[in-house]
């Protein structure tokens, strides 16, 4: 189907004018009756391309691709879902993507505001304002009500979300104005799909920041989750070696080569035993800090800082006490940072610097893969194996890895290059993001000539796994392996120190928690919703061939699924 060059006849028409002119590419989504007609005119009138419609079996599904599509491609994203109760679906899903700062527009249908215009279900589907559902933790959210307004609230609602710092928004288009045949003489429109300004920082707290670190004895650089741009990588390559400071990625996130000598990440003590701590981008400067003050230390921070802070949720944690605050965009604050340090400290004591880092993390790393090996024999197929067979069945490949397993993650093993390698995780901590985030990068992926990989846990891949079904039939190829450990086992931890705590049985803490009796066919699952799936894998010798196997298969088109029996640790 081709799109029509026609002008626009209905409402809906004058919405898929806006998204089309405004970059997006697809719309995941659940039907609903109160956007049929916005549906009717991405099909026939959009034909079906720009955007196109991507079918999924929950609302949260469809948030969640959308999220994932967003951090792996950095184009616009959207999703839409069907008033009231698609939004109340899909509300953990919205709320991770604002914890995550992922820009995401989201469309949903109300009313109509008519009432004398509604069918007897549009009542108890009709809210007096539908916004109020995610209004505490979206940017921005608007209805609606009339055609001539839809194209210039999407606009306003795509601006919104892609300014710094990043948010989902909310957009809810009345579904009788949907459909309203238009005047004569309304055009469609054309929006321009710029982004928000640059955020640049303040030149004197630049300045400041610089004689800081030219002059500090010793400096870690930690970058986190807010980075995405690419070419924020070799700036910190940059950045790190003209101070001859330390490296770290925060927790759960990936913007600096693996095999620099610098690199220490997985050595928490340089965060405590630096002079100067530099934090670039970091979404929990207090969780970093916590248990490793140090009197006297400096600590300095490129951030979005406040910007769009919001006091119904306290994701945020404690405010950061940062000595100086560059509250800028991040690529244009390292880069005004770079030309303040100028030639940055002494080259002799640079390189000294380096080379004592270099002898640190070679002892690192020796740590690192003598942890690995002391796991890749157990009996019981540990994390650490899983992960290490993975690597090596896609380490030739142009790969981006979506998920992983956070908790047991062994670092030093994957390589990585920098931003974009690793999409992070859901941030908002809601199980269930993880398999509508990998359809979602393994999209963006595809459309870059990658293969999406992932590791999920069985907990979160049990709650979405229809996601499966969404990859399966729109060709999205992508290798998902299943950490089968059959318990929501981060809370068997939980209730096992309650036990202790109370002097109680610790042994009881797997009731309520385990998924056994009967365990689950993860295998058979994946296959009813058409992907190419190999049996749950029990012998670590056999983990090899079956990574090998999925491997092909995803390269073939296939939705390959690998269902792994693991330790819990």
């Amino acid at each position: 189907m081709g799109y029509r060059e026609s002008e626009p006849a209905f409402g809906s028409d004058l919405a898929v004018s806006a998204l089309r002119s405004l970059g997006y590419r697809y719309l995941p989504m659940n039907p609903g009756s109160s956007w049929r007609g916005l549906h009717d005119s991405v099909v026939n009138y959009g034909g079906n391309r720009y955007p196109q419609l991507l079918l999924c079996l929950h609302e949260e599904i469809a948030v969640s691709l959308a999220h994932g599509y967003a951090k792996g491609s950095g184009l616009p994203a959207a999703a839409a879902v069907h008033d009231l109760v698609g939004l109340m679906h899909a509300s953990m899903a919205v709320y991770n993507a604002a914890c995550d700062q992922v820009p995401l527009l989201l469309l949903g249908g109300s009313g109509p505001a008519d009432p004398t215009k509604r069918r007897p279900v549009d009542w108890i589907h009709t809210a007096s304002n539908q916004g109020d559902l995610v209004r505490e933790y979206v940017k921005w959210d608007a209805e609606a009500l009339v055609p001539e307004v839809f194209g210039s609230t999407i606009s306003r609602a795509h601006a919104i979300s892609r300014s710094a710092p990043h948010g989902p928004t909310y957009v809810s288009l009345d579904a009788e104005a949907q459909e309203r045949a238009l005047a004569g003489g309304i055009d469609r429109p054309a929006f321009a799909g710029t982004d928000a300004e640059l955020l640049y920082p303040d030149p004197a707290s630049v300045r400041r920041a610089a004689e800081l670190l030219n002059s500090a004895g010793s400096v870690t650089v930690v970058a986190g989750r807010q980075v995405r741009d690419p070419a924020m990588t070799p700036l910190l390559v940059q950045l790190v070696e003209k101070l001859g400071a330390a490296y770290q990625d925060e927790r759960n996130s990936v913007c600096f080569p693996t095999a620099h000598p610098q690199n220490c990440t997985g050595d928490k003590s340089v965060v405590s035993s630096s002079e100067v701590l530099l934090c670039i981008g970091v979404g929990d400067v207090p969780g970093l800090l916590a248990g490793s003050s140090e009197p006297g230390r400096t600590v300095i921070e490129i951030s979005y800082g406040d910007l769009g802070l919001r006091s119904w949720s306290q994701e945020r944690g404690h405010h950061p006490i940062s000595d100086v605050r560059l509250v800028c965009d991040l690529t244009p604050g390292v880069s005004a940072l770079l030309a303040a340090i100028g030639d940055g400290i002494d080259p002799a004591e640079r390189a000294q610097r380096s080379a004592r880092l270099a002898e640190r993390v070679t002892a690192l790393r020796a740590r690192q893969q003598e942890a690995i090996a002391r796991r890749w024999d157990d009996p019981v197929i540990s994390p650490t194996r899983l992960v290490g067979e993975l690597w090596r069945a896609v380490r030739d490949l142009d790969w981006m890895l979506v998920l992983r397993n956070t908790r047991s993650f062994p670092e030093g093993l994957w390589q990585f290059e920098g931003v974009g390698d690793y999409l992070g995780h859901s941030v908002g901590a809601g199980v269930g993001y993880g398999p509508g985030a990998m359809v979602g990068g393994a999209l963006a992926a595809r459309d870059q000539g990658m293969l999406g990989v992932g590791i999920i846990g069985d907990g979160d891949f049990l709650m979405a796994a229809g996601a499966l079904w969404t990859a399966v039939h729109y060709q999205i190829p992508m290798l998902l392996v299943v950490n089968d450990n059959s318990s929501f086992y981060n809370d068997e931890q939980h209730q096992a120190e309650v036990a202790r705590h109370r002097a109680r049985p610790a042994e009881n803490s797997w009731i309520g928690m385990r998924m056994d009796q009967p365990r689950i066919d993860i295998a058979g699952l994946a296959r009813s919703y058409g992907a190419y799936a190999i049996d749950a894998v029990d012998d670590p010798d056999r983990l090899a061939a079956s990574m090998s196997e999925a491997r092909e298969a995803a390269l073939s088109g296939a939705v390959a699924v690998v269902h792994v029996h693991t330790s819990p640790t």
